[in-house]
């Protein structure tokens, strides 16, 4: 088992990829893209630190508790930590949910780094969104993607290419709690 550092965790969302998910953003990011809007989460430092192995047993419970079809792993920057993303996503493959990955890298960048972690991520990543935020070019079109220069790759047969236009709007999700409010998706 792995460890990862997260930033970030959310049980149930519906505005973070297709259907009800969850999300899982992880700290650190070297891209720093201007406008991002995670900036907490691009510095590289220690935040919540999991065992993979225990972060399995959280998805089980979202899996009976909300009825989750899938995991989105966010950021900061996914591949950065893709060891133990990759075991997460294997496993989540096993019992059948599906994996969406964000990342600042294009898909050609990833394949060329010949990197055996990224490489496993990507055999169990159904759907991979691409490319460094640019904020020049907000994407109001697409439900859970930030800008026009990000593409979808539909990397397994697991969704159909149009499924980033079904909402036809970006959500904003916000979950008020006794210690925190907590705000995921896209507000504009």
């Amino acid at each position: 088992m792995a460890y990862l550092n997260l930033a970030s965790i959310r049980l149930c969302t519906e505005s973070e990829g297709p259907g009800r998910r969850l999300a899982i953003w992880v700290q650190g990011c070297e891209r720093r893209c201007p406008g991002c809007c995670n900036p907490d989460m691009q510095e590289i430092r220690k935040k919540i630190i999991v065992d993979t192995k225990d972060l399995i047993e959280l998805i089980q419970q979202s899996m009976s508790a909300e009825k989750i079809e899938g995991l989105s792993f966010i950021g900061g920057e996914p591949m950065l930590q893709a060891e133990g993303l990759g075991e997460i996503a294997v496993w989540a493959h096993s019992v059948g949910l599906t994996v969406l990955v964000f990342t600042g890298y294009l898909y050609d960048e990833l394949q060329a780094m010949n990197n055996e972690s990224i490489n496993k991520l990507l055999v169990d990543t159904d759907l991979l969104v691409d490319g460094s935020f640019i904020q020049e070019e907000y994407d109001t079109e697409r439900d859970w993607i930030g800008s026009k220069n990000q593409k979808v790759h539909f990397l397994s047969g697991a969704y159909k290419p149009g499924v980033e236009y079904e909402k036809q709007e970006h959500q904003m999700e916000v979950l008020i709690s006794e210690k925190e409010i907590l705000v995921n998706g896209w507000p504009y």
